[in-house]
């Protein structure tokens, strides 16, 4: 049994990766970062005042880079935010204390408006390849034609980044991806996949999750 500490988990994806990993067999033991105290009922999850992390060293880490959703009635939202420089820092040290693992998420938007930029910077994700992770997952669903082969994490891992923009011009590309499969994708990849680095573009997000339109008939 696997423990995972999760990180930024302020938007809808970062809902549906908490809510991931508290379903999954996988994980007895899974903590988030919060701004301030709160109550959990629920069993194996622990909540972790910031900038503190867990007492216990934890297997897995993942670390959700999206922004917070603005508020109609300016609640705040009670999880820890994530910029791109401050999920580089928060896996340099997680890996320093002993985690062996580390999921990156970025927001899914960019899937319906290609074109997209990112929202972690090459130079932040090559921090997190470098810090010295057994397992590196990267999930990047966004075009990545503004990298250049002569710096940052394209440089790094040998052009592994996957390019995306000219794949999705067609109608059955457009469909979306459900978040709840998104967040299951990288649960089960940084538990399944071999140790080194990975990088889940849009086109392998799209192979993992299966085509939305399958099974029903073209109009």
């Amino acid at each position: 049994m696997r423990s995972a500490f999760v990180l930024g988990n302020v938007g809808k994806l970062g809902d549906e990766l908490l809510n991931v990993l508290l379903e999954s067999p996988r994980y007895a033991r899974v903590a988030t970062g919060v701004r301030m105290p709160m109550q959990v009922a629920v069993p194996k999850l622990e909540a972790v005042l910031a900038p503190g992390t867990p007492a216990w060293v934890p297997d897995d880490v993942y670390l959700c880079v999206e922004p917070e959703p603005a508020s109609f009635w300016k609640v705040t939202e009670p999880y820890v935010a994530l910029t791109s420089e401050s999920a580089a820092a928060t896996a340099v040290a997680m890996c320093a204390r002993g985690a062996r693992r580390v999921a990156v998420l970025t927001p899914l938007e960019a899937l319906l408006q290609l074109g997209g930029t990112s929202a972690i910077r090459d130079t932040d994700e090559l921090a997190i390849v470098s810090a010295g992770f057994q397992r590196v997952v990267i999930l990047r669903p966004v075009a990545d034609d503004g990298a250049s082969g002569s710096n940052g994490l394209l440089q790094a891992i040998g052009g592994g980044v996957v390019r995306v923009l000219a794949s999705y011009m067609t109608p059955r590309a457009l469909q979306p991806i459900r978040r709840h499969q998104v967040a299951k994708i990288a649960v089960d990849s940084l538990s399944g996949l071999a140790d080194g680095v990975h990088i889940i573009g849009a086109e392998r997000l799209r192979e993992l999750a299966g085509d939305p339109l399958e099974g029903k008939q073209a109009y």
